[in-house]
């Protein structure tokens, strides 16, 4: 099982975590049996075996060469707490989302609060019970886990949106170049041989954050260099992309592109006082915007951003 911390999950943790330094255990077995001796009538009626080794098997808990049942530094701390039941599983919630952090996390919480669009509503039905609580436990959590994959994740996220795009060009029977695959040095990510645009700067976009993108200065300059053959294409992800494993065609909300003669009249120009380096926040009014005629290509699929931690 996992340990996303569902009412009955917390609940078992709490009470594993209170019994396991009452007396010495030989086995997991013999710790659940513990704890339904000093369990009420609602522990008898929880799976402890279940968490119990999902515990282990996480290293939040471990069987100790003399027998004693030792739990990670923050499960014990709970476990030692004298403030009441509710209380304290919501402390149990952030431990085991930090041990075990959803894959939606990193992208439902960020400086602004939480998104919840980007959660799975199964996810949600099951947290329901933190009722007010919810939002303080995730960003909580998603602060004590810091980013150690956030910047795998970010590249992944644009990788797929350009291999939507590459794969759109050739449903289309156009036959592009994956230039970023080569080097990030060109000032845009696919190039086509032929057509009004040539040159395409890819963007990802959640509900979130499809109002702005980053620019750095090398993309400016190359698309101010090229012109109207440079076009700056944001493909917008549905929430469902973000915690999808394949992602398909269905998790695109659209394609839409920026072309570079209005990229340029939202970018200040250079004078002896004011100079921009590096890259740039752009945030374009929503008529800025045009459809792109690319369309998802039906049949696009790719491994889902969950596995990122997991190959890093």
């Amino acid at each position: 099982m996992d340990l996303l911390p569902r009412h009955g999950v917390a609940f078992a943790v709490l009470h594993l975590a209170r019994v396991a330094g009452l007396a010495p255990r030989r086995s997991v077995d013999d710790w659940v049996s513990a704890a339904l001796r000093h369990g009420s009538y609602m522990t008898a009626a929880t799976d402890l075996r279940s968490p119990a080794r999902a515990l282990v098997r996480a290293g939040l808990a471990s069987i100790g060469e003399e027998g004693d049942i030792r739990v990670a530094r923050s499960l014990a701390a709970v476990a030692a707490s004298k403030g009441g039941a509710q209380h304290a599983m919501r402390h149990v919630a952030v431990a085991l989302l930090v041990s075990q952090p959803p894959v939606w996390l990193r992208v439902a919480v960020n400086t602004g609060g939480v998104e919840r669009a980007y959660v799975p509503q199964p996810d949600l039905d099951a947290l329901s019970w933190l009722e007010e609580a919810l939002d303080d436990v995730l960003v909580e959590a998603r602060r004590l886990i810091g980013d150690p994959y956030g910047a795998d994740l970010s590249k992944e996220i644009g990788d797929a949106a350009e291999e939507i795009v590459v794969a759109a060009l050739r449903a289309a029977g156009k036959e592009p170049l994956h230039v970023s695959r080569i080097s990030d040095r060109y000032g845009y990510d696919v190039e086509v041989s032929e057509g009004p645009i040539r040159f395409l700067e890819v963007k990802s976009a959640g509900p979130r954050t499809l109002s702005r993108f980053h620019l750095s200065r090398h993309e400016f300059d190359t698309s101010m260099r090229q012109g109207d053959v440079w076009c700056l294409v944001q493909v917008v992800f549905e929430a469902s992309a973000f915690v999808a494993d394949p992602i398909t065609a269905a998790d695109v909300s659209c394609i839409r592109e920026l072309p570079a003669s209005v990229l340029r009249d939202l970018v200040p120009g250079d004078s002896p006082e004011f100079r921009w380096e590096g890259s740039a926040l752009i945030t374009p009014p929503p008529d800025a915007w045009r459809p792109s005629m690319l369309e998802p290509d039906p049949f696009f699929v790719r491994p889902g951003f969950a596995a990122v931690g997991d190959r890093s």
